[in-house]
């Protein structure tokens, strides 16, 4: 075998280092690309949290006027309440554990209908399981309670009724 060119080498090094500063090029075209891409997601993260905070000081607000005959967003005729589910529902929307826009969020059918959150988290909690906030586990709460089921009540009414409900922030709680 002989000896390679010391021009042919020569040649092939500036050819590497050529390719290897587009590399680089591209390297930090990409990195550039990504950092764009993350300060995007974040700043819609932000406004997402701004909006869902918004509306739900708006279901607030119209839940709590809601009762006095004052028309809400969502189709008045389809949230007539007997007397049970009205002092039920009245549970939930004071409750934190009831996030009307967070599950609005997670559940877009019922936003899709124009559907009272409360109402519907109401009687529709178990078809699939509908958590009606992230700190309220209801799956874990129908494991621990499944009596429950047996007596179809919902959850999170069952919990708010309990003792265990006394000061908690979350189910099941942090200390678990």
């Amino acid at each position: 075998m002989s000896e390679p060119d010391p021009e042919t080498l020569r040649d092939e090094v500036e050819l590497l280092r050529r390719e290897l500063a587009a590399a680089r090029a591209d390297q930090e075209t990409w990195g550039e690309r990504e950092a764009r891409l993350r300060k995007s997601r974040d700043r819609a993260a932000k406004a997402a949290d701004v909006l869902s905070e918004l509306l739900a000081e708006r279901l607030r607000g119209e839940t709590a006027v809601a009762g006095a005959g004052e028309r809400s967003w969502w189709r008045r005729g389809s949230t007539s309440v007997t007397a049970e589910e009205a002092g039920q529902l009245e549970l939930i929307r004071q409750s934190p554990l009831f996030d009307a826009a967070f599950y609005l969020r997670t559940h877009l059918d019922v936003a899709r209908r124009g559907e009272d959150p409360g109402v519907h988290f109401l009687r529709h909690w178990d078809h699939p399981f509908r958590k009606p906030s992230e700190s309220f586990d209801i799956a874990q709460y129908v494991l621990d309670h499944p009596e429950v089921i047996v007596e179809r009540v919902n959850p999170l009414v069952h919990f708010l009724a309990s003792d265990e409900a006394e000061g908690a922030d979350s189910y099941p709680p942090a200390s678990r």
